[in-house]
């Protein structure tokens, strides 16, 4: 069996959650011993993991225990040694019946609990109904649950678990008594393991403990379910670091995260992209790597903000931090769905080193195209002025067209937008193109711009513009039937006239 079945909390002192201990101990010793005034719903919330089922569980052999010796009320721990604890335990009790409203989210199936819940117990001194992710009932189920709630017989208890409280109705949660279980602490996740560990009787170093701890995300089940592995990898032996670090790269990753921090924090891109293609090279799971990212500058923000006992974590200021974690969040809902998984966070990388060189130069929205360019930036409206001021010069005159401008200007001006010698479109006019191109792409699609980044034009000959992308997956995002027609209107759009773009791939 495996740990967190087999080491699942039987009685409150086991339960992990100091506040959860303490809640149930409160709400259960005021209707001790008879427990005739207990709430007759209750509704546990929070992630998962964290015991919301195991913890219905030991309520109904509170409520239901025959066995327990103090007859105060003083002691309200269930004894688990008598038939009614035990077929809990089992999950054979005839009178704790065990829900998943994922299967069961129907109306008929509410309307069948609505009309056997007026039976009496079996055996028991209540029939207990644990409805798992409630959440999952259809409106008319809850509509049909609602109206048991509101007249239960005095014979029933609800203990109803949800990972997803927003869906609950009002009405449901206002009949319900609601305990919210919060991800756990460390010191809570360690004290798990070492019952665990005890229960084993392995020997295993705190500092591994409080590793796993790190790794399990607040969760109970998922940190039990990392210790498994870690003592199937390491054959039965006493625990030490280097196996936690063959399996996980735990070392690797906090060194791995304090270098991109400071790549980052250089904008330096090629050194930050360099650090996460080594993590692909050991086989590190780039969404924990990520994750494990924004947590440590989740920690940095609120040391930033004068949070007590957080330690400043990388050089970068409180608005630098925002941002990154924006595109960090964005980056981690994109990997769900990219077939390169490190792919986000490459393209997150790549705007933040980036992105302050690109935002230099602003296209406006088509709404502000008549507007005056900004001090630092090529408005859209100039772009295509210049290019056709040009035209309508070379037409008049019948010059070659390098005759037209000659003298040297600052790049970074309108001005600037000439042609060479040979007729073709200056070096600077094509980046100044290029990086309009991005900024005017990001307003149609953020993904498209983000690849954009990693290519460049290779050549424009005022008919064809060339693109060249450094991966197969790049050329087929942007050749992709929804992609290509708005990159091709946007580039004719900055540059002027009808032009044809094309998409090549990087020779190797």
């Amino acid at each position: 069996m495996v740990y967190y079945r087999k080491y699942r909390p039987q009685n409150i002192k086991e339960l992990d959650s100091s506040d959860i201990r303490q809640k149930l101990t409160s709400v259960l010793s005021l209707a001790a011993p008879t427990f005739i005034t207990i709430p007759h719903a209750f509704l546990f919330t929070g992630p998962k993991g964290l015991g919301k089922t195991s913890t219905a569980r030991i309520v109904a052999k509170v409520i239901n225990c025959t066995g327990r010796k103090d007859t105060t009320g003083k002691d309200i721990e269930p004894c688990n040694t008598c038939e009614e604890c035990q077929s809990i335990t089992d999950g054979t009790n005839m009178d704790v019946l065990e829900i998943d409203a994922a299967s069961n989210r129907g109306i008929d199936e509410m309307r069948d609990l609505k009309e056997k819940i007026r039976l009496s117990p079996l055996k028991a001194k209540k029939k207990i109904y644990i409805i798992d992710e409630v959440h999952m009932l259809t409106t008319e189920a809850f509509n049909a649950l609602l109206k048991t709630l509101e007249e239960p017989p005095s014979h029933a208890v609800f203990m109803l678990c949800t990972t997803e409280m927003q869906k609950i109705p009002a009405t449901i949660l206002s009949r319900c008594f609601h305990i919210s279980f919060r991800l756990a602490t460390q010191t809570e996740l360690v004290r798990s393991f070492k019952r665990v560990m005890e229960g084993e009787g392995i020997e295993v170093d705190e500092k591994i403990l409080l590793k796993i701890a790190e790794l399990s995300d607040g969760g109970f089940r998922d940190g039990t379910k990392i210790l498994e592995e870690i003592v199937a990898l390491s054959g039965g032996k006493k625990l030490d670091e280097s196996f936690l670090e063959g399996k996980f790269h735990v070392e690797s990753i906090d060194q791995s995260k304090k270098h991109l921090l400071s790549s980052l924090f250089q904008k330096d891109t090629k050194a930050s992209l360099a650090v996460i293609s080594d993590l692909v090279s050991q086989g590190v799971d780039t969404k924990y790597f990520l994750s494990s990212l924004m947590l440590t500058l989740h920690e940095d923000l609120l040391s930033k903000v004068g949070i007590e006992g957080k330690e400043k974590k990388s050089e970068l200021i409180l608005s630098d931090i925002q941002r990154l974690l924006h595109l960090l969040s964005e980056a981690a809902f994109q990997m769900k769905s990219s077939p390169i998984v490190s792919l986000p966070l490459e393209l997150a990388v790549i705007e933040w080193c980036e992105g302050e060189i690109v935002e230099q130069v602003s296209v406006p929205r088509k709404s502000e195209e008549n507007e005056e360019k900004k001090e630092n930036g090529i408005s859209l409206n100039d772009l295509r002025k210049t290019m056709g001021n040009i035209a309508k010069e070379k037409a008049v005159s019948g010059e070659k067209e390098e005759k037209i401008v000659k003298e040297k200007r600052d790049p970074a001006d309108v001005s600037a937008l000439k042609f060479n010698a040979d007729g073709e479109p200056t070096p600077e006019w094509v980046q100044t193109l290029w990086k309009n191109i991005i900024i005017e792409m990001k307003n149609h699609n953020h993904m498209i711009a983000g690849v954009l980044r990693s290519c460049r034009i290779v050549s424009y000959d005022r008919k064809t513009l060339v693109i060249e992308a450094l991966s197969k997956f790049h050329k087929e995002k942007l050749d992709e039937a929804k992609t290509f027609p708005v990159l091709e209107k946007v580039c004719e759009e900055l540059i002027g006239n009808k032009i044809t773009v094309s998409i090549q791939l990087k020779q190797s």
